[in-house]
């Protein structure tokens, strides 16, 4: 009877053998890595390949069967399982190849559910291939393992690839800390690779964050054009229009679209009767990072980590920085959160102040030092050039009005939880709008009002379970409280007008590079989205969150999730027995590769 112990050995031989095999396998994946610095950026590159992949091939296999073992210690259970988890490893780690080689991203749900049934047949060969390589492999180490080794090299190939993990992840961190891409830029070429983030040396206080991104941004000015994206897709031509106007941005952070209404929001409702007003507009994500990326770039928010890995701006900031439009740029949360904007939309702008200090009390006092910081920089700002002014307003979100700011609903004894925390939104919704008003009474008497295209949106929406769903906040759900939010453009020169078609975050950068800048490149080199002045609507959106993503069409949403993918109507039910539009699902899975070389 053949021990546990040799069982045991054979495993851990058998997982260090596949993870040789997937090392092999995986090579493309390096092929495909272009770093900025390439004495710094292969090292680490080589380093991460060896510590992830090999972890990934031996780590499991080696859980499995170690524990099959310990349950079933007989060579016909644990050898046959070994090859058959082994071969579905390997076929699965060359259908990734392929699909990242050939479309840059990697095996998902979305992915698997859309492939042709011949894919699904050359999955089945790659399995064949599979078995009959790992049967040989197995009998060729259950031979090797017939007795125990007289070295001990299994011990040091251990310690090599803790090394490897180890070195890896603290430099990942060091790198992202110091916005230093030819380190991050990598962290997309490997599956299920997520290293070490940059939040426990800010956190223990080792990072200078400031001095870092400084550095960072000098680097990224200094490096040639990314090898990595294709973005954009041509040199933009442009020929800007004189007098170049002025660009002032307004964000209410979650403030949804039927909160603007003369009741909740008086001087936006204001704006939008002397401006343009968009009735139909969503987000490119239920929540701030994907539904700020969506508004700079015009890009679906699956594009962020490449973006942020290279610290990337989009062509728009590029413009503004080209024309030396000044930057006043104020937010009421640290731009470097879960936004951020820092290594995207902001990436070169040298000097950002990553955030608002204030003498107030919560959020609602930090928007109202954001607007006070906006006022001085004005007193300060060179009258003979043009500005770009961003407003990121936080208090909607925090539910965070100042203490004793009257509500602007009454809530009857015995309301929800859920209708009370609507109340205090509304209510913050209100105090952030005094605030755009007073942003807009400055405007007028500076005699600047009529020379400035004032745009005010939302990042996202916000849900107190109007559908009775449990779904709340944002971040939660694909409704259309979380996606859709208001826009109003007060643009000098147009007539003041109502716009009911579909639009998008996406179609904000076209229309300030077309009519800004006159930019005669079609928005298709750069973006997603159209010109908003264009009759175009969308038939279908991408939007993210932080780890979902969804197909949303006017009549249904389709929402990819880690677990599998779940249709949901207009009002966010569930459809029973729906139809998958492949269609659009594969359209889409291409406007998420479209940028990428």
């Amino acid at each position: 009877m053949v021990s546990r112990r040799r069982l045991l050995r054979w495993a851990s031989w058998f997982a260090v053998a596949n993870a040789v095999l997937v090392l092999l396998v995986g090579l493309p994946y390096l092929w495909r890595y272009a770093p900025p610095e390439p004495l710094v950026g292969w090292p680490y590159a080589m380093l991460a390949y060896l510590g992830h992949l090999g972890a990934l091939a031996y780590l499991p296999l080696l859980v499995l069967l170690a524990a099959v073992t310990i349950a079933f210690p007989r060579p016909r259970v644990v050898v046959p399982l070994g090859v058959l988890l082994a071969a579905a490893g390997l076929s699965a780690l060359v259908l990734d190849v392929l699909v990242f080689h050939e479309n840059r991203y990697h095996l998902g749900i979305l992915t698997l559910t859309l492939l042709a049934p011949e894919t699904w047949a050359f999955l089945a060969l790659y399995f064949l291939l599979g078995l009959a390589i790992e049967a040989m492999l197995a009998g060729w180490v259950w031979r090797r393992t017939a007795r125990p080794p007289t070295l001990r090299i299994g011990r040091y190939l251990a310690v090599a690839l803790a090394v490897c993990l180890l070195v890896t992840n603290l430099v990942h961190a060091w790198g992202e800390a110091h916005y230093y891409a030819p380190v991050t830029a990598f962290a997309r070429h490997l599956p299920l690779y997520f290293p070490q983030t940059d939040r426990g040396l800010v956190w223990l206080g080792l990072v200078d964050r400031v001095r870092a991104r400084e550095r960072g941004v000098a680097a990224a000015l200094a490096q040639t054009p990314d090898r990595d994206l294709s973005y954009p897709l041509a040199p933009l031509r442009c020929e800007p229009r004189r007098p170049m106007p002025n660009v002032l941005l307004v964000v209410i952070d979650a403030m949804r679209a039927d909160a603007l209404t003369p009741a909740i929001s008086p001087r936006l409702a204001e704006l939008a009767e002397n401006g343009i007003r968009f009735d139909a507009h969503y987000s490119g994500g239920n929540s701030s990072r994907p539904g700020m990326f969506s508004l700079f770039y015009g890009l679906p928010a699956s594009y962020w980590e490449a973006f942020a890995n290279l610290s990337r701006p989009p062509v728009l900031m590029e413009l503004f920085r080209a024309w030396n439009y000044q930057m006043g740029l104020f937010s009421s949360i640290p731009v470097y959160r879960a936004v951020g904007l820092d290594r995207t939309a902001l990436a070169h702008v040298p000097n950002l102040r990553l955030e608002t200090v204030t003498r107030y009390p919560g959020s609602s006092g930090s928007d109202r030092a954001v607007t006070e910081e906006w006022f001085d920089w004005l007193d300060r700002r060179d009258p003979t050039r043009p500005f770009f002014g961003f407003l990121y307003y936080d208090a909607a979100v925090a539910v965070d009005p100042p203490v004793d700011y009257p509500p602007v609903i009454q809530i009857p004894p015995g309301a929800s939880a859920q209708a009370q925390r609507r109340s205090r939104y509304l209510t913050a919704v209100n105090y952030v709008d005094s605030l755009l008003g007073r942003v807009l009474d400055d405007l007028e008497r500076r005699h600047l009002l009529e020379h400035t295209v004032v745009i005010v949106t939302s990042d996202h929406g916000m849900e107190f379970d109007e559908n009775g769903l449990g779904f709340t906040g944002h971040g939660t759900a694909f409704s259309e409280y979380q996606l859709r939010t208001p826009l109003v453009i007060r643009w000098p020169g147009r007539s003041p007008a109502r716009v009911t078609r579909r639009t998008s975050h996406n179609d904000l950068a076209p229309t300030l590079v077309t009519e800004v800048f006159g930019c005669a490149n079609p928005p298709s080199d750069y973006s997603s989205g159209a010109s908003l002045f264009s009759d175009h609507q969308w038939d279908w959106l991408i939007a993210a969150s932080y780890g979902d993503i969804a197909l949303v069409e006017p009549d249904r949403v389709t929402v990819v999730l880690p677990s599998g993918l779940e249709m949901r109507d207009r009002e966010y039910r569930l459809l029973p027995r729906p139809a998958l539009p492949r269609h659009a699902l594969r359209a889409a899975m291409q406007e998420m590769s479209r940028f990428y070389r």
